[in-house]
């Protein structure tokens, strides 16, 4: 059966992603939309892959990596230091994107049951880091957020209470392998010369 129509209708869903915003500025001071991140985060998945020690799959990354964050074309984006710091919101957060992954996951059965269930459990595969893929995913996810936060010249719209949350974010995901630790210490660095100088400011 011809499924042109459920195809565009799931286009235009997913389009929504690229209007929700996040709470951190891209290069030329606008603030980015999740399909920023989740592109930029598809690259860097890419790019870091070959210098793996744990070989992953690279499809199935990629997959996870489009996944991710496509709840949020429905319910937006939750930033990361008010995911940790308000349990309630957090809570909140997490059911939500229990309930439309399932809407989701309807949609796509309508296309396609195998690329329905598939998604789906790669899905809750990312969530709960089950696999060497999630772990991978994980800690570039993190990682990108950072380095997007300082590719801004000025990241003085950060707020105090933010900065030890941010240096120290991606840490637990980026220990099994060398050159993800390499990335965030890096990327780490460079943070803290951002924050240095607005201290300096005040």
């Amino acid at each position: 059966m011809d499924k042109t129509i459920e195809i565009l209708e799931f286009l235009k869903f997913s389009e929504k992603i690229k209007t929700q915003k996040r709470s951190v500025q891209k290069s030329d001071g606008t603030f980015e939309s999740v399909s920023d991140h989740s592109w930029h985060l598809a690259l860097m998945v890419l790019l870091v892959a070959p210098h793996l020690k744990n070989k992953i799959d690279l499809l199935k990354s990629l997959k996870m990596t489009i996944i991710h964050d496509l709840v949020e074309a429905e319910i937006g984006d939750l930033p990361y230091y008010d995911n940790i710091n308000n349990s309630s919101l957090s809570d909140k957060k997490e059911l939500e994107e229990k309930n439309e992954i399932q809407k989701i996951n309807q949609k796509l059965l309508k296309i396609n049951k195998n690329l329905a269930n598939e998604l789906y459990s790669l899905w809750y595969e990312y969530k709960k880091c089950e696999s060497n893929e999630a772990l991978f995913v994980k800690a570039l996810d993190s990682l990108e957020a950072n380095f997007q936060s300082i590719i801004l010249g000025d990241i003085s719209y950060w707020g105090d209470i933010h900065h030890e949350v941010f240096l120290n974010k991606a840490d637990k995901y980026c220990k099994h392998e060398k050159i993800l630790e390499n990335l965030n210490t890096e990327i780490t660095k460079r943070m803290k010369n951002k924050i240095i100088k607005i201290k300096d400011k005040k």
